[in-house]
């Protein structure tokens, strides 16, 4: 039985599935240099910036931190 304060699964969407896929990347260099190289890495530091970006943005389209987070950590 549904009742009218039962929350729905949120959907995937684009702000959420960006800022995901902008997260692996930074766990994906890490890997490669190494989790103490990262600061040092040019490479590592524009993914950084980029997944803080679309963090901001998938919580100004209106998701919650959790949320950004969990999409963060799914791949």
């Amino acid at each position: 039985m549904t009742h009218g304060t039962d929350r729905q699964p949120p959907q995937d969407s684009p702000a959420l599935t960006a800022y995901a896929e902008a997260a692996q990347a930074c766990r994906d260099i890490a890997q490669n240099v190494g989790v103490r190289n990262c600061d040092d890495d040019p490479d590592w530091k524009a993914a950084e910036w980029r997944a803080n970006d679309l963090f901001d943005k998938a919580l100004a389209a209106g998701h919650s931190t959790d949320e950004v987070l969990k999409a963060g950590r799914k791949q």
